[in-house]
């Protein structure tokens, strides 16, 4: 007898299910996701590497991990400010050649520094997670801010000049957010702008330094985006709910 995965109830032939295995599951997906090393290199006392990689694998496929994370991220930004950036993260020479698949569709590309993948996060004021997305690596930020801040009922935003564009400044008005972004030299008529919010911005700067704790997120070692997005919303599940135990506000 096995251990069915969360999600089979409604399946009247389902295993009975083991919380001592499914914790010990999720404590190996933590082990991977933070030293980096390689499936095989699961310690005996986490289980057996295939079958916890194979049980990994149906979880990504299915969506599970990011249900995971969208089921405890908080719903409302704090103090009704959102942040939005990206960071680059090397992608290791086994990221690459997906069977069946294109650079393009697994978030991976080709900058200055190599292979390599864009993580894009929108935070709020306490520095707690509510959107990841991946690009390839040399993709520009601003295409990707509609669809980070989508759906969050921020009042504020404070994008870096990475984010200046009247057409984004105007869709973020139209659902009454303001953004504050300092000008671009010698930009004519720049908009006007908060200092004061835009300092604040150190949130989702920390919130990377703090993913790019986890090994296999710095260093991208899996070849599907699915995959890699698995991690890395293990990861910002793991971020959010230490800020929460820990009641920090900023």
């Amino acid at each position: 007898m096995g251990v069915a995965d969360a999600g089979d109830a409604a399946n009247p032939l389902v295993w009975k299910r083991d919380d001592g295995a499914l914790r010990r599951f999720v404590e190996a997906a933590l082990w991977i996701c933070r030293t980096g090393a390689p499936w095989r290199d699961l310690p005996e006392s986490l289980g057996l590497w295939s079958s916890v990689y194979h049980r990994w694998r149906r979880w990504c496929l299915r969506g599970w991990w990011e249900v995971i994370f969208e089921a405890l991220r908080p719903s409302l930004p704090a103090d009704g400010l959102l942040l939005l950036d990206s960071t680059t993260c090397k992608a290791h020479r086994a990221a690459s050649g997906a069977v069946g698949s294109t650079a393009a569709a697994e978030a991976l590309g080709r900058s200055r520094g190599g292979l390599c993948s864009k993580l894009h996060a929108g935070t709020d004021g306490a520095g707690r997670i509510l959107r990841l997305i991946a690009s390839p690596g040399h993709h520009a930020d601003l295409r990707y801010a509609t669809t980070l801040a989508s759906g969050i009922p921020a009042c504020d935003a404070a994008l870096d000049r990475g984010y200046v564009s009247a057409p984004l400044r105007a869709a973020f008005a139209a659902e009454g957010c303001t953004v504050h972004t300092p000008p671009k030299r010698g930009m004519v008529d720049p908009p006007a702008w908060d200092p004061v919010l835009y300092a604040r911005r150190h949130h989702v700067e920390n919130l990377f330094s703090r993913l790019k704790d986890f090994a296999r997120i710095a260093l991208r070692r899996d070849k599907t985006r699915r995959s890699w997005m698995g991690f890395a919303h293990l990861a910002a599940t793991m971020i959010n709910l230490r800020i929460a135990e820990s009641g920090h506000r900023p």
